[in-house]
């Protein structure tokens, strides 16, 4: 009993190890091109800023009525963790508005 209690510990304590590298590995996360094709097809269509930041993709840039719309992006998943856009249009996007 004491040895399969032991075994069990151990593989308890070793598990958690394999998921924290994998989590740490850059390989599998969005690039920049496509975090910004998301953005785009929920309607961006001029990027201010793009930058990943803390597991997540924050890009901020205009619609095309030239409202300002900030959407973050899970790193990985390519999820909507945020979106938001304004009523009203943005003078950083009027000029660039279509």
């Amino acid at each position: 009993m004491k040895r399969i209690s032991a075994a069990l510990i151990a593989i308890a304590l070793a598990a958690p190890a394999p998921l924290a590298l994998a989590q740490g590995t850059t390989g599998d996360l969005l690039t920049r091109e496509q975090a910004l094709e998301i953005a785009s097809k929920q309607g961006m269509t001029h990027v201010l800023e793009a930058e990943l930041d803390d597991g997540e993709w924050e890009i901020e840039g205009c619609s095309a009525d030239g409202r300002e719309l900030d959407i973050d992006l899970h790193s990985r998943t390519g999820d909507i963790l945020k979106y938001d856009l304004d009523r009203d249009t943005d003078e950083d996007c009027a000029s660039v508005a279509q």
